[in-house]
């Protein structure tokens, strides 16, 4: 779908004026949710550190009305316990103060309840706050507990009666109903707000809703840390977008150490929050519509020259004969519309100048493919050009020579065709590369290396330089420098005393095993020989004879080991092997018990008998298990040093390998 520029330009101004709209309403809206919960938070750690003095006001002041209550029963201790507690339910105001009151004896017997009936048995031995006056507590509040007569959630205050030699002769204990009417029982039904509410959590080890606006939910057992009523909800990601949540806070009552917890739901607390942001989007959005809109009418009436200037040459045909409909470009403006007309009718002149020069240029080069052609095939190296296809668009005569065809009978040909499956196989991922761009150099050899060609690929770009059309192929004969290489490097990796590898062979062959090793996944394993005792040989003989023992001993270990394997003299009378393949310990201990029986046989040099025995020591590498070149040459130097030290003429195991320890 086509869109003109002012409608495409008006369309990018609102989208940044909408961006900056929102990126200064999400800064405001972060400031004002962290205001907000401020200000919320510290409302609430007011409110409820007010609740928690005023609960801990209560609390004393009930303390205070027990212990006037026990001023006034010291005098009636002995009396009948009807008369008792008929004074204490006169003289406690009930149920505003306590729900009830009772008197028990040192001994845990309660003497009476204003909540029991005379005569029934209750025994307060067991109870924590009575444990606490006893032994000498001036002032005690239970844990949350249910009563034994109600069955109700409540909790107890307790006060001593004493004697005037200050000897315990009673508790004096009040009780509060949670589900009754007091002053614990208002403060379940007090709100925060419209949908804010309290609960109270008891202490100690087992924490439970002392109160609770959901009534099912008292004695339920309750968070000792981070407790929110029950009303904690997931974090949310976009917490300041959608605030989810609660605004919670606690106090610690000083009397009994229970907490005090205020939770205001996030719906409720950020309420303003949310409107404000609902208003300030709705005329935003409004705003936005209006500006869309003046800006379209502002920037139709700065298009225009720029309208008709996309009508005119829409309507200048390619001919440049067609010239005179230039007349109508708006060249008169001062401004880069003016001046993008009058180059537009410069370059429109200029046109069909160029397109004589084009042809001519056209003509040259015609001629010039024409000489780079006979050049080409004036090369003896192999010059061609393949299409994407793969096929061959160009061949100089050299690529005619070598596959005795005709030239036409090549082009329109594939690489695999002409080349042949084997080698079109071995140089198909050099040919991807250059496809992707990159311009690549490889060695392409024949069948038992009777034929090695240097062959390039580099890509033909087109004009753009982003596209590749093409390939170019360069190849050339290089048997005779191969050959002759290999000869030389053959020289320098062959030791000259026993024809085997000399220590550069040999570390050239252990690099090469652990390569393929790691990209096959497969194990390689190193053996090191060491000929027993030969400074004593060469001492008692004569260098020339070790000379030939070591020649002799190099062509056993040859014969020990299979077809490939990499047999080499590394020292003066130290040898390795180097064997590729996933080989077991039991394959190479057949291998190295091979190696010292082979070494125990005499030899017969310059009419002298010489026994030398050999010691082996045995190191694998297996896949993926980290180990180095120089780590593994190390493991099997200690094998040997192994076989040394236990009496020569033996082998030593290979040791696990670390990954397999």
């Amino acid at each position: 779908m086509r869109h003109s520029l002012k409608y495409r330009v008006a369309i990018a101004t609102a989208l940044v004026v909408t961006f900056i709209i929102l990126a200064r309403a999400l800064f405001a809206q972060f400031y004002a949710y962290q205001g907000l919960k401020a200000l919320r938070q510290a409302q609430q750690e007011t409110l409820v550190k007010l609740i928690a003095e005023q609960l801990d006001e209560k609390f004393e002041t009930r303390a205070i009305a027990l212990r006037r209550l026990a001023h006034q029963l010291a005098p009636m201790l002995g009396q009948p316990p009807a008369d008792m507690r008929r004074f204490a339910a006169q003289a406690v105001s009930m149920p505003e103060i306590f729900n009830a009151v009772f008197l028990a004896l040192p001994n845990g017997d309660m003497v009476f309840s204003t909540a029991v009936p005379i005569g029934q048995r209750i025994h307060l031995a067991d109870r924590d706050y009575f444990r606490e006056i006893v032994n000498g507590s001036e002032f005690a509040v239970s844990d949350l507990l249910r009563g034994r007569m109600s069955d109700s959630p409540g909790a107890v205050l307790a006060v001593p009666l004493r004697g005037p030699d200050g000897k315990l002769l009673a508790v004096v204990g009040g009780a509060l109903n949670f589900s009754e009417s007091n002053f614990l029982g208002r403060l379940a039904h007090s709100r925060i707000g419209l949908t804010g509410s309290y609960c109270l959590v008891s202490s100690g080890t087992n924490p439970r809703y002392a109160m609770h606006p959901d009534p099912a939910k008292v004695m339920a057992p309750a968070k000792a840390l981070g407790e929110a009523c029950g009303l904690e909800t997931p974090p949310s990601q976009w917490e300041i977008v959608n605030p989810t949540q609660p605004i919670v806070a606690r106090y610690l009552l000083e009397s009994n150490g229970w907490e005090v917890v205020s939770v205001l739901p996030a719906k409720e607390a950020f309420a303003p929050l949310m409107e404000a942001r609902r208003k300030t989007i709705m005329a935003a959005g409004m705003s936005l519509l209006l500006a869309a809109l003046l800006m379209w009418l502002v920037i139709r009436r700065m298009l225009a020259p720029l309208e008709l200037l996309h009508r005119v040459v829409g309507e200048v045909p390619k001919d440049p004969a067609a010239l005179d409909a230039l007349a109508a470009l708006p060249t008169g403006r001062n401004d880069e519309i003016g001046e993008l007309a009058t180059t537009f009718g410069a370059v429109m002149h200029q046109l069909s100048e160029r397109e004589a020069a084009l042809s001519a240029a056209k003509d040259r080069a015609a001629e010039s493919e024409k000489r780079i052609e006979a050049i080409a095939n004036h090369v003896p190296d192999f010059v061609s050009f393949i299409d994407m296809g793969e096929r061959y668009v160009f061949v100089n005569e050299a690529y005619a020579q070598r596959f005795g065809l005709p030239v036409r009978q090549i082009v329109g040909l594939t690489v695999r065709e002409l080349w042949g499956t084997p080698a079109y196989v071995a140089s198909k991922p050099y040919l991807e590369q250059a496809y992707l761009g990159a311009s690549v150099t490889f060695s392409l050899e024949g069948k038992d290396g009777a034929e090695c060609m240097e062959v390039t690929y580099q890509p033909a770009w087109n004009d753009d330089r982003d596209t590749v059309q093409g390939l170019y192929m360069f190849a050339r004969n290089v048997t005779s420098e191969r050959q002759k290489m290999r000869s030389l490097e053959a020289q320098t990796l062959t030791d000259h005393l026993t024809g085997l590898l000399n220590r550069k062979g040999f570390d050239r062959r252990m690099a090469d095993a652990m390569a393929r090793a790691g990209a096959n996944h497969a194990s390689a394993a190193l053996l090191l020989v060491d000929v027993d005792d030969f400074k004593t040989i060469n001492d008692t003989f004569g260098h020339a004879v070790g000379d030939h023992l070591l020649a002799a001993f190099g062509e056993r270990l040859s014969a020990c080991v299979r077809t490939g394997d990499a047999v080499a003299r590394i020292g003066g009378d130290e040898f390795g092997i180097v064997l590729d393949d996933a080989l077991n310990i039991a394959t190479l201990e057949r291998i190295a018990q091979a190696i010292v029986h082979a070494a125990r046989q005499a030899h017969f040099i310059e009419g002298h008998t010489i026994v030398a025995t050999a010691s082996v020591g045995m190191a694998i590498h297996y896949p993926d298990d980290g180990q180095t070149v120089n780590e593994l040459f190390m493991r099997a130097d200690m094998a040997l040093y192994e076989a040394k030290r236990s009496g020569k003429a033996r082998y030593t195991p290979p040791p696990a390998s670390s990954s397999r320890t």
